[in-house]
């Protein structure tokens, strides 16, 4: 187990999020995580984790796996990093509404609907407490105060006579392109 440095692409974390529980994460390309389905007891070998299928992707903050919160437990091959890297993200305007696609690896937005941008999550960096929550709620069946807070909204509820969004780092989010 590795304490203290920040992930490289393809380490396996640990996230305990309680109770003598864990789910497992693969860190893609920085800061990407793909977080494994699967919450466990005890440590997993290598081989059953990396063919979990992934129940989504985020950025998250550096201080994860730096910090020792997530301790790096394992390592994946290659292929299997290249396979699950990548994702597509949606932002959204605070002032317009606007939505566009983001992909986090090629740095590139492009126009978005607003049933896409629901289907993906926001483009965002999260605090490792804050995915802890979500993992939490996922096993417990419920939704995640967190991500219903960065869902998009509809174009009907921005213009000049509407209140700007509050921040959403007020929320401990932080958005930054990942």
């Amino acid at each position: 187990m590795v304490r203290g440095r920040r992930q490289n692409r393809g380490d396996i974390v640990r996230i305990d999020i309680g109770n003598g529980t864990h789910f497992y994460a693969i860190a893609l390309t920085h800061p990407l995580f793909a977080f494994l389905d699967g919450v466990f007891e005890r440590e997993e070998p290598v081989q059953d984790v990396r063919d979990r299928a992934v129940l989504f992707k985020l950025c998250v903050m550096d201080n994860a796996a730096k910090s020792g919160r997530w301790p790096i437990v394992g390592k994946v091959d290659l292929p299997t990093v290249s396979a699950l890297d990548g994702a597509v993200f949606f932002k959204q305007d605070r002032i317009s509404g606007k939505l566009s696609a983001y992909d986090a690896i090629a740095n590139a937005e492009s126009p978005l609907s607003f049933e896409e941008a629901d289907r993906l999550e926001c483009a965002a960096v999260w605090s490792p407490e804050h995915v802890e929550d979500r993992l939490r709620d996922h096993l417990n069946g419920v939704s995640n105060k967190w991500w219903a807070s960065m869902r998009p909204r509809p174009l009907a509820t921005f213009g000049p006579h509407r209140p700007v969004a509050a921040d959403p780092s007020d929320r401990g989010i932080h958005v930054r392109n990942c």
